[in-house]
């Protein structure tokens, strides 16, 4: 349940959900398996999974939720293969080439009948909210997806007033500063050992850099030769160590030791209670962490 990667939206109003809007909404969205002929589905499943039937897990002022989505499987190169063995096979029956329309008539036709037979992949997909910090927060790699989660969202609910998180200062005109030496590192942040160097001109040549010593001479010099830094690998505090990329999402968020080895502690009684240990620990050093980091970044814009 310990996020990983967290996509960050920030709510343009009070976070002010209706309990039993909220109860509604989300039974109105149930997942369900796609059907014969849906491609892809999405909906809301227990965050607790078996340990309760819940659509949401509350504790410490925060909402968690769970979206489910699932796709049946159609290899583009199956599909291709299908048709054309059938375009062969009529084209030696009739003697004739069939043309594109008649192609792609045989692909629809042949697709919608393998589609039943397609397997299924499923994901979970989570998000917290945290109405006293205004905002939002989605662990998944890609917008794409945080996209989905937050679309679900919003129809379950009618609308949701958020907005992609809006920094004072670009992550990484103060990531470039920190490393080139032009501005302290502030007291929460200690640099980790990965970076990300990329030109801004046209040509964007990328250097990766990882196991290195971020405060060394090599990483200046790039610098001075007019890179700047859109990836930056950050521990917090001793209790979070991350990557924090150009548009402040965070990958590979990793909590301590410490604090997995506390929620363990704390949740002895059951799976439940180990559930609910580890959602209070994680929202509650997220609350802190977050609004920290933005601060070390310059600031939000609705500040």
């Amino acid at each position: 349940m310990w996020f990983k990667n967290l996509v960050v939206f920030q709510f343009e109003e009070d976070a002010d959900i209706d309990q039993a809007s909220l109860d509604r909404g989300l039974e109105q969205h149930r997942f369900k398996p796609c059907g014969p002929q849906e491609l892809e589905t999405i909906g809301w499943t227990p965050p607790m999974g078996d340990l309760s039937s819940h659509l949401y897990h509350a504790g410490a002022g925060m909402t968690l939720l769970t979206a489910r989505r699932e796709e049946r499987i159609m290899p583009a190169s199956v599909v291709r293969e299908a048709v054309n063995q059938k375009v062969r096979e009529i084209e030696l029956k009739q003697d004739r080439k069939l043309g594109r329309k008649q192609k792609l008539d045989i692909r629809d036709q042949l697709t919608f009948e393998m589609m039943p037979r397609a397997f299924t992949r499923g994901i979970l997909i989570q998000g917290l909210i945290m109405p006293e910090q205004r905002l939002l927060v989605v662990d998944c790699a890609s917008r794409n997806r945080a996209e989905q989660w937050t679309s679900l969202l919003r129809q379950s609910l009618g609308s949701l007033p958020i907005r992609p998180l809006s920094l004072r200062r670009s992550p990484t005109s103060q990531f470039t500063a920190w490393l080139s030496n032009n501005a302290k590192v502030p007291a929460p942040v200690e640099l980790g050992d990965e970076c990300v160097l990329q030109s801004p001109d046209d040509q964007g040549a990328v250097i990766r850099c990882r196991r290195q010593d971020l405060s060394g001479s090599e990483i200046r010099e790039h610098l001075k030769a007019g890179k700047v830094v859109t990836q930056l690998a950050v521990e917090w505090k001793q209790s979070l160590s991350f990557v924090v990329n150009e548009d402040a999402d965070i990958k590979k968020l990793r909590f301590s030791d410490t604090l997995v080895e506390q929620a363990e502690a704390d949740g002895v009684e059951d799976a439940a209670a180990e559930f609910d240990a580890r959602f209070a620990l994680m929202g509650l050093e997220l609350s802190r962490f977050l609004p920290g980091l933005w601060a070390a970044l310059g600031g939000l814009v609705s500040d």
